[in-house]
């Protein structure tokens, strides 16, 4: 029993004795190093929807997780009496291949989906930062992507519906393999990147892909991160169609073990027949040479690439900024040197960029906890005249206190908070944790 209190029985009586938890015994759910009183781990829809009737009715703050991967994500909550961990949801309900679409519950990881889909030589092309590990929808609520986003797009792009259960433990369905509609709204992409704010996604069906009959992938080191990017914005105003294109700074090819050039490696990958990916790799190689890069040897590409995305969180936590900067592609090595004009005395850059969309992936190293706010806000400023955004992806918890995480909405935070009022009047679900504090 995870305790004599009124709401564990509660909670035991839905999902089981054995289903409960205190938050000191499941240490892969403390949010901001903070531990909720109980964790519970529903095993259907049908318990997911009684415990947060249950939650609503107690006006409880409820965080809903999946593997824990990005439970940093966020402000801390203003109140934590619950997780709920959706873990136990794990199964494929549909798959139809010459359809290329298939419904899965919440819990599915990335990892073992891709490896059900490769045996029908399909899969879902989406390769953020621990990657397998990340459960289907976490990668919903976190609109979490990498590097394929060049030629697959984001989760917005690949879901075509949802069931999902409201902070009253009403149950909603969007989109494709819709039993009940919510009119008025696309729920599917309205749920996408929410943190879990408006509800809990319990189902997702999602479109697939055929998997390339070959990849290939090409790393060439340039001089200058600078002379780099000229490269990769050639490359993508030719008749060459990447999967990925990467800019890998320095310091990133440092932390891999990696020799690198003296001023950033381009990462280039093509997947498509055999014979396109042999003339558009031999389209890469002459851009890249012609602009001053020489090839770099990579042993296995697949692990190359995972390494580059997960590199950003083979960090110290405790003293370890995460910052993820948008803006137009042309203006990523720019809004580079923002970051490293900001840099406090001692701390440490490294960087990646996803040049086709513009997206900024920034580990700043040995930044003191007090100092993370003030740093956050120069990059911000700094970035504004790029037209760019600045999200903290991870700060050290004692920092978090103050941080705006997410930066200004603008105009829309009054329609997001219209939106949240409408679907959790209460509160309950990861209050405070969303753009300007919802």
């Amino acid at each position: 029993m995870a305790g004599g209190t009124d709401l564990a029985r509660a909670l035991e009586a839905i999902v089981g004795t054995e289903h409960v938890r205190p938050g000191e015994a499941a240490p892969a759910y403390a949010v901001d190093e903070q531990a909720a009183p109980l964790v519970a781990f529903p095993g259907s829809v049908e318990e997911v929807s009684r415990v947060l009737a249950l939650a609503w009715d107690r006006r409880l703050g409820v965080v809903p997780a999946g593997a824990g991967t990005r439970l940093g994500w966020g402000g801390t909550p203003r109140r934590l009496d619950l997780v709920l961990a959706l873990r136990r949801l794990d199964r494929v309900l549909a798959h139809e291949p010459a359809d290329l679409t298939l419904s899965v519950e919440a819990g599915v990881t990335l990892g073992a989906l891709n490896a059900r889909l490769s045996t029908h030589h399909q899969f879902v092309p989406l390769d953020p930062a621990r990657a397998d590990g990340s459960t289907m929808g976490g990668l919903v609520a976190t609109a979490a992507s990498g590097p394929y986003r060049a030629r697959y797009g984001t989760m917005r792009d690949l879901l075509l519906g949802v069931t999902a259960v409201q902070a009253d433990g009403t149950v909603i369905k969007g989109g494709g393999r819709v039993v009940k509609n919510v009119t008025g709204y696309d729920i599917p992409k309205l749920f996408v990147g929410s943190l879990g704010t408006l509800g809990v996604v319990v189902e997702a069906h999602l479109r697939v892909h055929p998997m390339p009959a070959e990849e290939a992938t090409w790393v060439f080191g340039f001089p200058s991160a600078e002379v780099a990017l000229e490269a990769a914005l050639t490359l993508h105003d030719t008749a060459v169609l990447p999967s990925r294109l990467q800019l890998v700074d320095r310091g990133t090819l440092a932390a891999l073990g990696e020799p690198g050039p003296p001023g950033a490696a381009l990462a280039v990958a093509v997947g498509s027949v055999p014979e396109a990916v042999r003339a558009q790799g031999a389209r890469v190689a002459e851009i890249c040479r012609r602009g001053g890069g020489e090839a770099l040897a990579i042993a296995d590409a697949s692990r190359w690439w995972t390494a580059v995305s997960d590199a950003a969180w083979a960090t110290e936590p405790a003293t370890t900024v995460l910052l993820r900067v948008g803006t137009r592609p042309s203006d990523v090595v720019k809004a580079l040197r923002v970051g490293e004009a900001a840099l406090p005395e001692a701390a440490r850059l490294r960087a990646t960029a996803e040049v086709a969309n513009g997206v900024l992936h920034v580990v700043i190293g040995g930044v003191a906890a007090g100092a993370v706010a003030g740093l956050t806000e120069r990059v911000r400023g700094d970035v504004t005249s790029l037209l760019a955004t600045c999200v903290v992806e991870h700060a050290p918890p004692r920092a978090k206190p103050g941080l705006d995480v997410w930066g200004s909405a603008g105009t829309a935070l009054a329609t997001m908070r219209q939106l949240k009022d409408e679907f959790d009047a209460r509160g309950v679900l990861n209050p405070g944790r969303f753009v300007g504090g919802i």
